[in-house]
């Protein structure tokens, strides 16, 4: 009669398995119970660590189990692969939020008017000064970002961000609309940050242009100094949605492409216009003396050329 000896079951690894299993409902609860406001973003990242904690346990572990099984032999191979692919799963949100900090800039504003960026405050109408370190690595890192101008009176326009806005889940908080159709309008709006459900604000301002509408929209973060570009994403993300919902019930026509109109820094040298590839003139003209001189005995000076009006 042979004698077998009971298989040996690695229990390192079953533990593993079983932490990784439970970090993954863990993480998911902190989210949704923070979409419910049962605790405060201070409270969800103490959650969040010691979700990570349960993730790279589980890691930790399932390694620890592999050099057993290897060594001494058993079962529980399985249980390894699973406690590693549990805790791989909960460390993602970690390994993103870290290639994020070296992918994007270090910042939690944004706005399309960087000098007189909308107000956070629904009593101000510009908001607080923007650093000029932050001013220009807004323009190396996010250059699309500028203000829009269309072809479209502001109460027309307000009421198509309002229901962009709306579309997009974001929550109005204050709300200014205009009385006339030159008055300029302002929203005041509440957003969530995707996965996380961290509240950040949306502020925009619509005012009068002499082609009809200038619109400046700005995303802050409430908490942290990093935004891992979600402020940018959404900034791009409601202007083309504007975009689609003006080109549906408006046309080509409401918005205005032409890059000249674009609000620019003061001091900042604008690019000399061209017309078919030839840049027009910027120093007054120089006449020829014969015809200058007649002018000067007619009392007449030369006029200097002029960019067309914009």
């Amino acid at each position: 009669m042979t004698l077998q000896l009971p298989l040996r079951h690695s229990r390192t690894a079953m533990r593993g398995r079983r932490v990784g299993a439970i970090a993954i409902p863990f993480l998911v609860l902190s989210v949704v119970g923070h979409y419910f406001e049962l605790y405060d973003t201070e409270a969800l990242l103490v959650l969040f660590v010691l979700g990570f904690f349960m993730g790279a346990t589980a890691i930790v572990l399932a390694l620890i189990a592999v050099v057993d099984l290897w060594k001494d032999g058993g079962t529980g191979f399985t249980n390894t692969f699973l406690g590693t692919f549990y805790g791989i799963i909960v460390l993602l949100p970690l390994f993103m939020a870290t290639v994020g900090l070296y992918m994007f800039p270090p910042l939690n504003d944004i706005s399309t008017d960087m000098n007189e960026p909308p107000s956070l405050i629904a009593s101000d109408r510009i908001g607080d000064e923007v650093a000029q370190d932050k001013k220009l690595m807004q323009k190396a890192s996010y250059p699309d970002i500028v203000p829009r101008r269309f072809r479209l009176p502001p109460p027309e326009l307000h009421n198509a961000v309002s229901s962009v806005a709306a579309n997009m889940g974001w929550k109005v908080l204050s709300e200014v609309s205009a009385g006339f159709p030159d008055e300029p309008t302002y929203l005041l709006m509440e957003a969530r940050m995707p996965y996380f459900s961290l509240k950040d604000d949306v502020a925009i301002r619509i005012q009068p242009d002499r082609v009809g509408t200038l619109l400046d929209i700005r995303s802050a973060s409430r908490f942290g100094s990093h935004d891992f570009g979600t402020n940018a994403r959404r900034i791009r993300g409601f202007l083309a949605s504007l975009d689609l919902v003006l080109l549906q019930n408006y046309g080509t026509t409401a918005r205005v492409e032409e890059p000249e109109l674009v609000v620019q820094e003061t001091g900042t040298p604008r690019p000399p216009r061209t017309v078919n590839n030839v840049p027009l003139l910027e120093a007054p003209l120089e006449l020829p003396p014969s015809i200058a001189s007649v002018l000067r005995e007619r009392g007449s000076a030369p006029v200097p050329s002029q960019k067309p009006a914009e």
